[in-house]
């Protein structure tokens, strides 16, 4: 009877939920009720960047802008006439670009000032981010002019780690906190260069799930409880696959759908300011730097 009692509250205690919000106030309730559970220092809070908590201004550069050019442009012979080109390489340059030169808006008008209520109140907050480490400057231009800072609210050591570094070894993947199920679920992918530093995780598209559990590996911490908000489902997917398992930690993820209406405007619409804005952004590009 104790052991079957035992399994019951263990069962309530770490109940994963996979949740849909469009109001980072319903994400804030969830922290502090996990809190009441667990204890402030046991939870962790984790959060995108594109369209979960910082958004383009125009479609240009926006995420969603990228997804189209990434999936009607790279890799096709014949090029169409809206796309940047057909290698990986060079969109990735013109993104950097746009974003050098752009500046992004919060998501939702609260999204700043809960960030810092939850840091206030000794939460640990950190961003996971698909962009690459070659962002790491405009994104936190753009952070700071937003008034978001993640150095003090981020796990491992003071700033994080220098430079960039291979988050994991398909061959040793044990050294890195993985398991075989893990490396199975994300592909077996080769690993990229990723950076950890002022808060900031930027994983350069590489399995979420994967990344903060090796993230917590790296930096020795430990959760019981974790809530992760990102506009793009497959990453919750990814979330639950890989930390959703792991004995002990409750995990909450939430789909962020506050930019759906966004979203589903761009790709509905036929493109054309977006066309318009990117010839005009590439005239101005090549005649200033030749």
């Amino acid at each position: 009877m104790k052991l079957l009692a035992l399994l019951i509250l263990s069962l309530s205690t770490y109940a994963n939920q996979k949740l849909t919000s469009d109001d980072f106030l319903e994400i804030e309730k969830k922290v502090y009720s996990k809190a009441k559970k667990f204890g402030v220092k046991n939870v962790l809070v984790v959060l995108d960047i594109d369209n979960t908590i910082m958004k383009m201004p125009q479609d240009l550069g926006s995420d969603t802008w990228w997804g189209w050019q990434e999936k009607t442009c790279i890799g096709k012979k014949a090029l169409p006439k809206h796309c940047v080109s057909n290698n990986f390489t060079q969109l990735l340059e013109v993104q950097g670009q746009i974003f050098a030169m752009s500046k992004m808006l919060p998501t939702q008008k609260e999204t700043p000032q809960v960030i810092r209520r939850l840091q206030k109140k000794g939460y640990k907050v950190i961003l996971l981010t698909s962009r690459g480490h070659a962002f790491r400057s405009a994104t936190e231009k753009e952070l700071k002019r937003n008034n978001m800072n993640f150095i003090n609210s981020a796990i491992g050591p003071k700033k994080g780690f220098a430079g960039t570094y291979k988050p994991y070894d398909l061959k040793k993947f044990k050294q890195y906190g993985l398991t075989k199920d893990d490396m199975v679920a994300m592909g077996n992918k080769k690993p990229r260069a990723v950076s950890f530093q002022n808060g900031i995780f930027m994983t350069a598209g590489l399995n979420k799930g994967i990344m903060l559990k090796t993230l917590l590996h790296k930096t020795q911490s430990k959760f019981k409880a974790i809530i992760f908000a990102d506009d793009h489902e497959k990453h919750s997917v990814r979330m639950h696959a890989i930390l959703g398992k792991v004995k002990d930690i409750d995990l909450t993820t939430y789909r962020y759908t506050k930019i759906d209406p966004e979203v589903k405007r761009f790709k509905e619409s036929d493109k054309k300011q977006a066309k318009i804005d990117l010839k005009a952004f590439l005239s101005l590009r090549n005649k200033v730097f030749k």
